[in-house]
């Protein structure tokens, strides 16, 4: 991310023990290719604390997905690997009846914001984290 110009993550996160936890709690995926692992993704249907309050206004208040961490690495560049994760975490929602996702990204995450301009994902505000703050984004499925 530092080489793309971001800022976003360049304090050692994600930890060991927030990968850790995700494995635990069974929000954890990943992407292989040829045996290796190429891209890291959190797909969670837990309320997301941070959330709560936004600088502007969520489409909706009915229960929603969480993509968190979603990284791919310099194997899974230029293949799609993110556009597929999504794809995924939409079909994942679907079938558990969720038809809300919710995602957010640093301000200068310029390829995470194309992504979720072209899955017609909506803008909805500003949210604090751990670290400053995001910008949050919201897609209805239905």
């Amino acid at each position: 991310m530092k080489q793309k110009g971001s800022q976003q993550w360049q304090d050692g996160y994600p930890f060991e023990k927030t990968i850790k936890n995700d494995i635990a709690q069974g929000y954890a995926y990943v992407v292989t290719l040829e045996q290796e692992i190429i891209a890291y993704v959190v797909i969670s249907h837990k309320e997301e604390p941070t959330y709560k309050e936004i600088k502007g206004a969520w489409l909706n208040n009915e229960p929603y997905t969480v993509i968190h961490r979603m990284a791919v690495g310099e194997k899974g560049r230029g293949k799609g690997i993110a556009s597929y994760i999504m794809d995924q975490a939409e079909e994942i929602s679907m079938e558990i009846s969720i038809f809300s996702i919710r995602v957010d990204t640093n301000f200068d995450n310029y390829v995470m914001k194309h992504i979720l301009e072209k899955k017609n994902y909506a803008y909805c505000g500003i949210i604090q984290v751990r670290d400053g703050e995001r910008e949050a984004f919201q897609k209805n499925l239905r």
